[in-house]
């Protein structure tokens, strides 16, 4: 289970995620390995997914799509490119491998970024999911993201971005957080990845 987040005030944005996913072996056993689940998309905009592992080679194709097509970068059009993107491709694995197992149907997509176009301070956050290998569908959010849900930790973010914490203040909370899930959720591990979008683009960040 990926523990994800994704948040944004005037400073900028930040995502945060860990690595772990879970496969089973011939027995049914449940096997834990490393993956990357956070990717750029063009200059101005990142994906961050998790639940079903679909979710990762799904993520990669479009980051190689809009690399592919260049100049796709302001986060309105990564998200009008994005979305049916996605659609197709969890419609095209759903049709060719069928319902996942029970307790893992669950995938979504975190899309962020930044564009000039947009109302001040200009960032953004669009959540695609599904529960139930349903189609996915856009999901409101506000300027955080915590997935899966987590209301303490809503809390804590959402007075720091209301304070008007910087984004260092920010990636050292979601650090902490991620920390704690890891120590508590066997599903839940390091390495942890982080990445910062301001009005200058995408950077990875070291925490």
């Amino acid at each position: 289970m990926t523990q994800a987040l994704a948040a944004f005030n005037q400073h900028g944005l930040i995502l945060a995620t860990d690595s772990l996913a879970t496969r089973f072996t011939g027995a049914g056993k449940p096997e834990f390995f490393n993956v990357e689940k956070l990717f750029p998309l063009g200059t101005h905009a990142a994906i961050l997914s998790g639940g079903a592992g679909v979710s990762v080679p799904l993520s990669r194709a479009l980051a190689q799509e809009i690399n592919r097509r260049r100049g796709v970068d302001d986060l309105d059009d990564v998200v009008d490119l994005a979305t049916p993107f996605l659609s197709r491709g969890y419609d095209r694995y759903l049709q060719q491998r069928g319902p996942d197992p029970e307790g893992f149907r669950r995938i979504y997509f975190i899309l962020a970024g930044y564009s000039p176009e947009r109302p001040p301070p200009g960032y953004g956050l669009t959540l695609l999911g599904s529960e139930e290998n349903e189609p996915l569908k856009m999901i409101p959010v506000t300027n955080q993201v915590v997935m899966p849900r987590n209301l303490g930790m809503e809390m804590r973010l959402l007075q720091a971005l209301n304070g008007g914490a910087d984004l260092t203040e920010l990636l050292k909370l979601s650090k902490d957080f991620l920390e704690k899930m890891a120590a508590a959720k066997e599903e839940v591990g390091p390495p942890f990845y982080f990445a910062a979008i301001t009005s200058a683009g995408y950077s990875p960040e070291s925490v």
